[in-house]
C-alpha cells in the first residue's frame, strides 16, 4: 500500500512527531520532594536523556514499520536483517529511557540493570550488521 506523501515530507512528519513526543516526555520527568537532594545538573541531564531516547524510539519505530512494509514487498534475508536490526535498536531506545527505569521501580539516575540492558541490544545490532556485511 503506497501513500502519496513524498519522502521528505514523511521524514519531516516523523521527525516532528519524535521531537514533540520527546519534548512532552522530557516535561513529564519530575522529582517530587527531592529538589534539594538531587543536584540540578542531574535533573537536567536526565530530562535530556528522556528527550533523546524518546525521540530515537519514535524514529526507530517508524523505521521498523518501513522495513516491515519493505519486507512484505521484498521478502529476503537482507530485509529480514534490517527488521532484526531495527528491533534491537528499538529495544535499546526503550530500555535506555529513564522513564522506563522508573516504571520498573528503579531510580532514574542509575543503580539498576537498565544501565547494562540497553548495551546488550546495541551488541545485537552490531552482530546483525557484522553478519550482514559478511554475506
Amino acid at each position: 500500500m503506497e501513500t502519496d506523501i513524498n519522502p521528505r515530507l514523511r521524514t519531516a512528519l516523523v521527525t516532528g512527531v519524535g521531537l514533540l513526543l520527546g519534548y512532552v516526555a522530557m516535561l513529564a520527568v519530575d522529582y517530587p520532594g527531592a529538589p534539594g537532594h538531587i543536584p540540578e545538573v542531574f535533573v537536567f541531564l536526565t530530562r535530556v536523556q528522556v528527550f533523546v531516547t524518546t525521540f530515537n524510539f519514535v524514529l526507530l519505530v517508524a523505521l521498523l514499520w518501513t522495513y516491515a512494509s519493505l519486507y512484505r514487498d521484498l521478502p529476503n534475508r537482507y530485509t529480514r536483517s534490517l527488521i532484526l536490526l531495527s528491533i534491537a535498536l528499538v529495544l535499546y531506545a526503550l530500555t535506555a529511557n529513564p522513564v522506563i527505569h522508573v516504571l520498573f521501580g528503579f531510580p532514574p539516575l542509575g543503580g539498576s540493570p537498565f544501565i547494562v540492558i540497553p548495551h546488550v541490544f546495541v551488541g545485537v545490532a552490531i552482530v546483525v550488521l557484522f553478519y550482514q556485511s559478511q554475506t
